[in-house]
């Protein structure tokens, strides 16, 4: 039976290894960094470093005891993701290499190792760009850093073993559904294939198995349907998994290898009306997603590839994410199929296709892309096109070719840029960035589409509008507005399957991108993935109860000290706002808007008090609002029918002009008050479901959140996710605070980054990660004015085969 040994436990790195040839008998006496997987080749700055710093050759080096008992087995060596051109070396001599940064690849090594003693297994890692290897060739808006960044591992199967497992669902509607499963051997020898379907979605199946099958073994490579009775559907709201477990039996009927799969039974279909998921009809809202991180790049775990996951589905509440512009890791894949979030996977590229060398890699990595990862019930289209290239018939046709030799039961995508391009793929799918702030959030499909076809929206906002967490309140409402208007749009339109926005999360990119500091700030999240205000546009189209205020209510933030429009980005029914604890207004959603639920705009911060504590009449009270509003923008400059208006009002209550300054700082601005506070409730079918206050703030305090504080060494080291933010008293962010934070780490646990950094917008996050030995550990946070927390992690340990 088949095994696994992972080895991404001590590793030795070499960085700026120029040829392999130089120093092969030089390593014992050359002085190296003790390094475990994933590892990016150069830690980086948040911003402000140039590329070039992480793009040199490097060589990483291991020692793994092969035992004895292997010897008549057949070892693989696996590399899950090395960036970006990788030759590997096995006892001195040259195995064999990779020229793709996002896919695995993987060779035979059995007469190559040494048995009963020690062998050498070294990498010479090139993470230059070169321009045979997508996505390079020309200029690219993202980094693909550097170094082994996902996991390594030795898997051992007997001589006669099952290679691979393909397995889709038809007839999913019926009660009597139709699986069929191809499987690839390693030879033909005969005997016998045992089928069996599990309920649940682990690698160890537990529980009664639904059906058992089985089918004379007939040619190395085998295509049987099953009938499958008594399954649920694998569904957003319910992704129910269930594990293939397909055993081979040799002709003496021993058991010779099992091999698992987790699969799901769906229907995902894209039509001119629309997409639909098992017969009924979704509007598909999502997020483009980069896997990169601050100062690691790509060079990060499984816990916090899961962890996006759950930030998509779960606090953003998106249906569908585009994985720009790669194959991303099998974890945050395996975690969309967990927690039914819908993938569109598109292979590397960015604009650019290259020669011939280049486009051979292009149908290598589709061809690995899909094998790898065809058994995803999340995944329901293929990216064939490179994002954002230009039409290339003969290309293309073979990659759309290629997809569906591959696997017949999905349809194929490719992303443009331009209108009326050639369609050859099955869905039209297409970034649009029409939208401007004040024009249509999207195009008519009517006027992109070349023909009748699909369409879904692949990429919108973005460049259009990039923010940071730390620019003015108005101008992060106003992004947060963008997005609001293009998912407007798209419910709209019943020919638009769904919009996928430009992007999840701000990222590192090239000089030529970005705002000259190599940020690209296009994210609704910043890059350690805290929460803009355009997240809650997207987290507020979820039921349970959500409720961001797009102001903190501090005029001094606004030009003229004009509040202007306020936003509430919330899934309640109604706002009800109070100010220093009166009532002043209910503010409902628009009914006419197409969201589940619009953002409902709050511009009435007086309410009645005009008329109950200074006498107006209702309709001179609503004068004045006006007035005072006005004088919020232009100040005693007011406009000539304005003035007149006061005047007259003024005479008629006999009030002076001091009086009607006095007007605007009480029931405006607030002036010469001790506190002016303004308390937001939000209710759900009449009941009060959520409250935000704003006010000045009597204390601040740092709030620190981890994702979680115990780390599992499994097959690699862990990491969590500690974020940290400046509050007051009512626990609102201090959107301009810098304050700098300071890190200890004590124990069996690292910082992965600088342990000295200040907040942007108010907030941040840094990551932990145990460390090599046994034992807990803690990370001290140290400020100048929000005191010292610290945080305890408890660290365990799997019993895994690792070396």
């Amino acid at each position: 039976m088949r095994e696994k040994i992972h080895l991404n436990g001590n590793w030795t790195f070499y960085p700026d290894i120029e040829e392999y040839q130089e120093v092969a008998g030089k390593l014992k006496h050359m002085r190296g960094e003790r390094v475990d997987l994933p590892h990016t080749v150069k830690m980086l700055p948040f911003n402000n470093f140039n590329e070039k710093d992480y793009q040199f050759k490097s060589l990483y080096r291991k020692e793994v005891f092969i035992d004895e008992k292997y010897r008549d087995k057949a070892l693989f060596l696996v590399f899950e993701g090395v960036a970006n051109m990788s030759v590997v070396y096995v006892n001195g001599k040259k195995s064999f290499h990779s020229e793709s940064a996002f896919l695995p690849f993987s060779k035979e090594i059995s007469d190559e190792v040494r048995f009963g003693e020690a062998n050498i297994i070294e990498v010479m890692v090139d993470s230059r760009e070169h321009e045979w290897i997508p996505p390079f060739g020309h200029v690219v808006d993202f980094l693909t850093y550097g170094g082994i960044y996902r996991e390594v591992s030795l898997e051992i199967h007997d001589r006669y073993f099952i290679q691979n497992i393909f397995a889709f669902a038809e007839n999913v509607l019926e009660e009597e559904k139709s699986l069929t499963v191809q499987t690839i051997l390693s030879a033909e020898r005969g005997g016998s294939i045992l089928y069996k379907l599990f309920e649940g979605g682990n690698h160890n199946p537990v529980g009664e198995a639904l059906f058992s099958s089985i089918r004379n073994v007939d040619d190395k490579r085998m295509r049987n349907t099953l009938s499958v009775k008594g399954v649920s559907l694998w569904d957003i709201e319910d992704p129910r998994l269930y594990t293939l477990e397909v055993t081979l039996v040799d002709r003496d009927g021993l058991a010779v290898d099992r091999k698992t799969e987790i699969i799901g039974f769906r229907e995902a279909t894209f039509r001119e009306d629309g997409f639909y998921l098992n017969g009924r009809k979704i509007k598909l809202r999502g997020l483009n997603r980069h896997q990169s991180y601050p100062y690691v790049g790509y060079a990060m775990p499984r816990s916090m590839q899961i962890l996006d996951a759950e930030i998509l589905k779960k606090d953003l509440g998106v249906n569908i994410v585009r994985t720009s512009h790669y194959p991303q890791s099998s974890h945050f894949l395996d975690h969309c199929d967990r927690i039914g979030l819908l993938v569109f996977e598109e292979i590397p590229g960015w604009q650019h296709i290259g020669d011939e060398h280049f486009k051979e890699n292009c149908k290598d990595n589709l061809k690995k892309m899909i094998k790898r990862d065809r058994n995803h019930p999340s995944i329901i289209i293929w990216g064939v096109r490179i994002n954002e290239s230009k039409d290339d018939t003969l290309f293309y046709k073979e990659m759309n070719k290629i997809a569906h030799i591959y696997d017949e039961s999905r349809p194929t995508g490719g992303v443009r840029n331009f209108a009326k391009s050639e369609l050859l793929e099955d869905v039209y799918t297409y970034n649009d960035f029409v939208h401007r702030g004040d024009n249509e959030g999207l195009s008519s499909p009517n006027d992109i589409l070349p023909s009748k076809a699909p369409y879904l929206v692949t990429e919108h906002n973005g460049h259009m509008y990039p923010v940071k967490s730390a620019d003015p309140e108005d101008r992060r409402t106003e992004h947060a507005l963008r997005h609001a208007r293009v998912l407007e749009d798209m419910e709209k339109n019943t020919k638009i399957s769904g919009a996928i926005g430009w992007s999840m999360a701000d990222y590192n990119t090239h000089v030529d991108f970005g705002s000259g500091d190599r940020v690209c700030y296009h994210g609704v999240l910043d890059m350690f993935r805290q929460k803009k205000t355009a997240a809650y546009v997207y987290a507020s189209q979820k039921d349970e109860p959500i409720l961001h205020v797009s102001s903190s209510m501090n005029i001094g933030d606004h030009a003229g000290g004009n509040l202007g429009k306020v936003y509430a980005f919330t899934s309640c029914d109604y706002v009800d706002l109070y100010k220093n604890g009166r009532f002043i207004r209910r503010f409902e959603k628009d009914q006419k808007s197409r969201l589940k639920h619009p953002p409902i705009l709050m511009d009435d911060f007086i309410g009645n008090l005009l008329v109950e504590e200074e006498g107006f009449s209702a309709r001179d009270a609503e004068r004045v609002k006006k007035i005072i509003r006005k004088a919020a923008i232009y100040g005693m400059n007011l406009p000539l029918t304005s003035k007149m208006t006061m005047g007259r009002i003024l005479l008629k209550y006999r009030m002076n002009m001091d009086d009607a300054v006095d007007l605007f700082g009480k029931y405006y601005a607030g002036w010469g008050q001790d506190q002016l506070t303004y308390t937001f409730k939000g209710y759900k079918d009449g009941k009060e479901v959520a409250s935000v206050t704003k006010g000045p703030g009597a204390s601040m305090h740092l709030r620190v959140t981890p994702s979680t504080q115990v780390l599992h060494v499994e097959e690699t080291y862990d990491v969590a996710m500690v974020s940290v933010s400046a509050r007051n008293n009512h626990e609102e962010i201090l959107d301009y605070s810098s304050e700098v934070i300071e890190l200890e780490a004590v124990g069996n646990v690292e910082i992965l980054g600088p342990s000295r950094f200040p907040l942007r917008g108010g907030q941040g996050a840094f990551y932990v990660r145990s460390g090599r030995g046994k034992g807990n550990g803690s990370v001290k946070i140290r400020t100048d004015n929000m005191g010292e927390k610290e945080i305890t992690f408890t660290v365990t340990e799997e019993n895994l085969t690792r070396l």
